[in-house]
């Protein structure tokens, strides 16, 4: 075979494994959740850098949105505070303030906090849109600049 052959022949291989690639990226996104499940959960929110009335604490929110933020926004109503939710790129959903702390235009922060979660007392893996609730769960916002 000439070599503008073996050319021609390593350009198709690499575009077939190209656009192998790229359509396994597109149907190995992340499965699909069912987060419609009915759940009640307790949830515990914490501002690490304040001193006093430095957490409010819900014993029991039910939610038919079984998420670690499903359970955030339901809760709202109960707490009167609002949440500011951005998505990223690469992680996810990011909570950027509760309660007007955080990191978004016009709200209260503080340089090196962030929000995170704790469910069950375990460091969140996964997007808090992406983390399921299950009964009984306590679920942590901690403002901090803890890892």
């Amino acid at each position: 075979m000439s070599e503008t052959g073996n050319v021609i022949i390593a350009i198709v291989v690499v575009n077939v494994l190209a656009i192998g690639g790229i359509f396994y990226g597109l149907n190995s996104n992340e499965e699909e959740l069912d987060t419609s499940t009915i759940v009640t959960a307790k949830l515990v929110i914490t501002f690490g850098n304040l001193d006093g009335n430095s957490t409010m604490t819900f014993d029991y929110v039910t939610t038919s949105e079984s998420t670690v933020y499903g359970l955030l926004l339901a809760a709202q109503t109960q707490g009167n505070y609002s949440v500011t939710a951005t998505t990223h790129y690469e992680w996810g959903l990011f909570i950027e303030s509760i309660a007007t702390w955080g990191n978004c235009g016009g709200c209260q922060n503080e340089d090196g906090y962030w929000w995170t979660y704790f469910i069950n007392d375990e460091s969140g893996q996964v997007a808090a849109n992406r983390q399921i609730v299950n009964n009984e769960d306590t679920i942590e916002w901690a403002y901090t600049n803890e890892y």
